[in-house]
């Protein structure tokens, strides 16, 4: 592994951590990739401000000219292993949120579970992924298989068949996503109240 992907790889396993974020932007510095760092550096310094903060408008408006001029070649640098079932998405989308959090793209939508299974090391190792979007689950049980979903913000499903819902209720890594968005009207009505109960107000039903 180089010392790029290592300090990737770093930021990636701690995403609530700011330190390996600052320290990849030192390496992106000395590496003369300045606009980089200093988006990551004034997206992270703007995030740790309350929102009426005169200081956090005006780096808002910085991280906005940055991400204007560079924001789609940082996106087009991400892996897309299966250009078909595989995007890196721009809010407005399917999943709330920004396109970049604290200088990182976050926003993956995926066609299947097995897509996701199939290229979950490379994926989850090229960004900090915190909203995710499967559009149709026939099973998960290879979700148990990836642990950085546990550092999941928002999960959401468009189509959930039974034999998913099963094995979504058995996975753990969902104990520690806040935001579970799921599709209910599909499930019958033991279902819907088995995953009620399971992660209770951190499920909501998004069709």
């Amino acid at each position: 592994m180089n010392e790029r992907a290592a300090l990737m790889r770093a930021i990636c396993d701690n995403p609530d951590d700011d330190t390996p974020r600052l320290v990849f932007a030192d390496w992106l510095q000395e590496h003369s990739e300045d606009h980089r760092a200093e988006f990551i550096r004034v997206q992270v310094e703007a995030a740790r401000l309350p929102t009426d903060d005169a200081r956090r408008k005006k780096l808002d408006r910085r991280a906005s000219a940055l991400q204007t001029q560079f924001g789609e070649t940082w996106l087009r640098e991400l892996p897309v292993p299966d250009k078909e079932n595989v995007h890196w998405v721009k809010a407005p989308d399917w999943l709330d949120g920004k396109t970049f959090d604290r200088g990182f793209a976050g926003l993956l939508r995926v066609q299947s579970t097995g897509t996701l299974a199939k290229y979950a090391a490379k994926l989850f190792t090229a960004t900090p992924v915190r909203r995710l979007m499967i559009w149709y689950m026939k099973k998960a049980d290879k979700l148990t298989k990836i642990p950085h979903l546990r550092h999941l913000h928002t999960f959401r499903a468009r189509v959930v068949a039974r034999q998913a819902a099963d094995d979504i209720l058995e996975c753990p890594h969902f104990d520690s996503i806040p935001d579970i968005r799921l599709s209910l009207s599909a499930l019958p009505e033991p279902y819907r109240d088995r995953l009620l109960k399971r992660f209770g107000d951190r499920l909501r039903h998004q069709p």
